[in-house]
């Protein structure tokens, strides 16, 4: 008798282990699995939506300095504008010969030009002889990988200069005093609001001259100034582009043989 109740004990726990193990692995260990999974995309969601909170609070930010940020791109587009307006910078040019009594007697722009920072070329390295070369022509040094043919568009977008940017090579000669040439030269680069790049200025001494070809009378001292630069034009990517002007009609051409300027009878 009592090795039969210590066969249905055993048999009992056996059961149980079973039905433990079963409901382990078939319903608790999945749904633990579940939950962790569930928990992890959780704190994905959360982080996302602080990233996202911070990238509105930033934005939020920057919208309440909308008016001071279209104030400074104002101030900017006056120092670089998005067309030439060169007869508006001629006009200044004028006003800072006339308050330094010199004479503009020339204003040569010339065609604009995409503005492009060259690097320097890293120089090639050295190859390194092996001890084992041949002399046969199939033995050749590696070519370089890096290419000279960039683009003006790549090398701009890596040195950092906006897409469109444009530079217009102009030459400004006067005539004055050597002090008033030295004194407009100085006002062409700090007295206009405009940005003026000035890349060389050649000076040549007068004799005493009367004025003629639209130079004025100069006087031993006097100097004439030609001074060469750059001006920048920099376009409005957002500005509308026109709309094409409606195409004119055509009339219809006259029948072969038969003169238009002939009137028309009337019934």
């Amino acid at each position: 008798m009592a090795a039969k109740k210590g066969t249905w004990i055993g048999g009992t726990l056996f059961a149980a282990a079973v039905i433990g193990a079963a409901t382990w692995f078939g319903a608790v260990h999945p749904t633990l699995s579940d939950a962790a999974a569930l928990r992890a995309q959780t704190d994905d969601v959360n982080r996302s939506n602080q990233t996202l909170q911070t990238k509105v609070t930033q934005l939020a930010a920057d919208f309440q300095k909308l008016p001071q940020y279209k104030q400074q791109l104002e101030a900017l587009r006056i120092q670089v504008p998005t067309t030439a307006q060169l007869s508006d910078y001629v006009r200044q040019v004028q006003q800072i010969a006339t308050a330094h009594t010199v004479v503009v007697t020339s204003f040569a722009p010339s065609t604009p030009q995409a503005v492009v920072v060259t690097r320097a070329a890293a120089p090639a390295a050295t190859p390194t002889p092996s001890p084992t070369a041949s002399a046969s022509p199939s033995a050749s040094a590696t070519a370089d990988p890096a290419t000279p043919a960039s683009t003006a568009a790549s090398a701009a977008a890596a040195s950092g200069v906006p897409a469109g940017m444009a530079a217009i090579p102009v030459s400004i000669t006067v005539v004055g005093t050597y002090d008033n040439t030295l004194a407009f030269l100085n006002d062409l680069q700090t007295g206009i609001p405009r940005v003026m790049l000035v890349s060389g200025f050649t000076g040549t001494s007068q004799k005493d001259a009367a004025a003629s070809g639209g130079k004025p009378a100069t006087h031993v001292g006097d100097q004439e100034l030609v001074v060469t630069g750059f001006l920048y034009v920099l376009p409005d990517p957002t500005a509308a582009t026109p709309a094409p002007s409606p195409t004119a009609p055509v009339l219809p051409a006259p029948a072969p043989g038969k003169n238009p300027l002939v009137p028309v009878a009337g019934k």
